[in-house]
């Protein structure tokens, strides 16, 4: 059976209903159907076929964004999502190994070197100009793949896990049945399009008809603008890292859909969450770039006490998944290569539900004991002042590997204190030699902890 893929066609049908709105003026399905449709006509003008990558960044995440991918993904062609926010020789580095033939960009986006055909759009998503034709091939076509993402490698090279139409479909198709989501849900986008929440944000309220709602980044880097932006464009549906929904400090009835991935939610936090939205349904989705989401969980509030764990949930309608010696191992069409063994200890309970165990690839020794620092942030996190915490391993001159954590709080404690509260619950090779106060732990672009800059 043939997958779904977006085309023209599938925009045009919601005709005058809003596709987007926030950042940039409003505008209809048919406006972003017809201005997608000027992208993908650039891009077969400047010599681009069906099949090869292109490279796509806004620095500004207003409506250039949404209209560039459905132009990109409209005109046949794979997306190559770029961060803004990442060094030009990095973003260099990608497009170059990647084979993009053209790159679609924002007007306030500081180029980097490249011989790439260029389609420049405003902030509402119109073509400003095209520039250059697209050089020769540097890989073969392949029409099966929707979109190659990034993560980090253990190469120190930048990762690249293709997403195929036939994966995006079945996420996004279940995704949509899921969450209930229609014509008259407002959807709001959080996550940059270099991470894989954005494809549900985008693909599943295309496919459903939904409005899509821009957020500027400054808006979401402080609580309070946060809230404030949350408020006024009064999404029904969001999906966001639990950074995210920690930020929040208010939200409206008209929530009906919290989903959250990417990292464990602190119980505590969780419960919070729950009775600030008490009308909202709540998902655990769990799963790494290369599969997608694979398991996931709705939050039964009755569990939420703010101590116990949370369960990833059963296996996802279109994912194999099975444990072997303790690895997460799934296999379907979301799974990159059609089977991925992630990484991740796993196992399932005496209720039948997954739960998660933390990452075999953060299992390290200290004084020729296995350590891993997740168990160690989870009896941080379990005292009372603590909001959130990262352990992280140091390579002293010498005592070799050592650990240190950083926390975040939410009343005063000091580190002596800390360390006897793991010292109760703790072999004492898992305590950490040092325990570091923090008004914010560092993120990703992603949303995720950023262990790289602790160190």
């Amino acid at each position: 059976m043939t997958s779904w893929r977006l085309g023209i066609e599938d925009l045009k049908r919601h005709g005058e209903r809003t596709a987007l709105t926030g950042l940039a003026a409003a505008q209809s399905y048919r406006a972003l159907a017809s201005r997608a449709e000027a992208v993908a006509s650039s891009l077969r003008d400047a010599g681009v076929a069906p099949g090869d990558p292109v490279a796509l960044v806004s620095s500004g995440r207003a409506h250039d964004e949404p209209v560039a991918l459905a132009g990109v993904l409209a005109s046949g062609a794979i997306a190559v999502p770029l961060d803004a926010s990442a060094p030009p020789l990095r973003l260099a580095e990608i497009v170059r190994d990647r084979g993009c033939r053209a790159l679609v960009h924002d007007e306030g986006f500081s180029l980097f070197e490249t011989d790439l055909a260029r389609i420049e759009l405003d902030r509402d998503g119109f073509v400003l100009a095209t520039l250059g034709q697209a050089p020769a091939p540097r890989v073969p076509p392949d029409l099966t793949m929707a979109c190659i993402l990034h993560t980090s490698g253990s190469t120190g090279k930048p990762k690249a896990i293709p997403i195929r139409w036939e994966g995006l479909d079945a996420f996004t198709a279940w995704m949509v049945e899921l969450t209930a989501l229609t014509s008259e849900d407002r959807v709001l986008r959080v996550a940059e399009l270099v991470f894989d929440l954005a494809w549900f944000d985008h693909v599943a309220s295309w496919r459903a008809g939904a409005t899509l709602c821009t957020m500027s980044r400054r808006d979401m880097a402080a609580a309070g603008s946060l809230t404030a932006r949350f408020r006024e464009l009064a999404p029904s549906v969001v999906y966001a890292v639990p950074a995210f929904w920690m930020k929040l400090t208010a939200f409206d009835e008209t929530l009906r859909i919290i989903c959250f991935a990417g990292e464990v939610f602190p119980p505590r936090e969780l419960r919070a969450l729950a009775s600030a939205a008490p009308n909202a349904r709540l998902f655990n989705l769990f799963g790494p770039t290369e599969t997608n989401v694979c398991t996931y969980y709705e939050v039964d509030r009755a569990r939420l006490d703010g101590t116990s764990e949370l369960p990833i949930g059963v296996a996802c309608p279109y994912a194999d998944c099975r444990l072997v010696d303790g690895e997460l191992i799934v296999r379907g069409p979301t799974a990159m290569d059609g089977e991925v063994a992630t990484r991740d200890r796993v196992e399932r309970g005496a209720d039948g539900l997954f739960y998660f165990r933390g990452r075999i690839d953060r299992m390290v020794k200290i004084r020729g004991f296995r350590v891993d620092p997740g168990e160690v942030e989870a009896a941080l996190v379990d005292h009372d002042a603590i909001r959130e915490a990262a352990v992280d391993v140091i390579e002293h001159p010498k005592l070799g590997k050592t650990l240190r954590a950083f926390v975040t709080v939410r009343s005063p404690v000091e580190p002596r204190a800390l360390r006897m509260h793991l010292a109760n619950r703790l072999p004492s090779y898992m305590v950490p030699d040092k325990i570091t106060l923090l008004e914010e732990l560092p993120r990703t672009t992603t949303g995720k902890i950023d262990y790289a800059s602790l160190r």
